[in-house]
């Protein structure tokens, strides 16, 4: 758990390449980032600047794999924060300003490259098949309409639910990708996919409370 979100003292302007990579997709930037030389550790900071002006939708993806990846218990909670704040910036439409306690830490450059290791191959294919279409659910409204979705599918994400934080981050992932693509198609089916999966987690959460009430109630009476 200590290897998630280490202190570093990077600033936000340490090292960053000239370059242009605002049409870079987002599985380019991670593999560049992961083979930068000389940083042990990769703060909030650094992402921010990295990914420009995706980096809401970046970030959420970053955290979403990192919630996919194995964890050790309860870390959900720690990771899941950080994806409830992005979540909540895409749906009000604002870029990402952590506290500079929070921009002060970040990943280790280990934990990025076992991210990048685990993801690109998924990744590199999911971005072939997605392309812009349908505009009007790639519009501003539609990105706020995700990040609401996304929300919901932090707060489930958090609860301390055995691999329930899988489906949820599955679907960020999902939203974040093809709202950079700008492909409308695949934001519709992530918006099927982020109901289906609100509903059948939330109906987990009401039947797991359901039977630790029936269990307290045997055990009182």
């Amino acid at each position: 758990m200590r290897d998630m979100l280490l202190p570093s003292s990077e600033t936000p302007s340490s090292g960053a390449p000239e370059e242009d990579r605002s049409r870079l997709p987002l599985s380019v930037l991670i593999e560049q980032l992961a083979a930068a030389p000389g940083k042990d550790r990769i703060s909030v900071a650094r992402l921010i600047e990295w990914f420009e002006g995706r980096a809401t939708l970046a970030l959420l993806l970053v955290f979403g794999i990192l919630n996919i990846l194995p964890n050790p218990p309860g870390s959900s909670v720690v990771l899941g924060l950080p994806m409830l704040y992005l979540a909540a910036a895409l749906m009000l439409g604002r870029p990402p300003r952590f506290p500079a306690v929070i921009t002060r830490r970040g990943l280790s450059q280990s934990m990025f490259q076992t991210i990048a290791r685990h993801s690109l191959p998924m990744l590199r294919r999911v971005e072939r098949i997605l392309h812009p279409r349908l505009d009007a659910l790639a519009s501003p409204l539609a990105l706020r309409i995700s990040g609401a979705l996304c929300v919901l599918l932090s707060l489930i994400l958090i609860l301390p639910i055995p691999l329930g934080n899988i489906p949820p981050a599955a679907c960020m992932c999902l939203l974040a990708l093809a709202a950079v693509a700008r492909d409308g198609l695949w934001t519709l089916i992530g918006w099927v996919a982020s109901i289906l999966c609100v509903t059948l987690m939330a109906g987990v959460t009401i039947a797991s409370i359901h039977l630790i009430a029936q269990f307290a109630l045997r055990l009182i009476s």
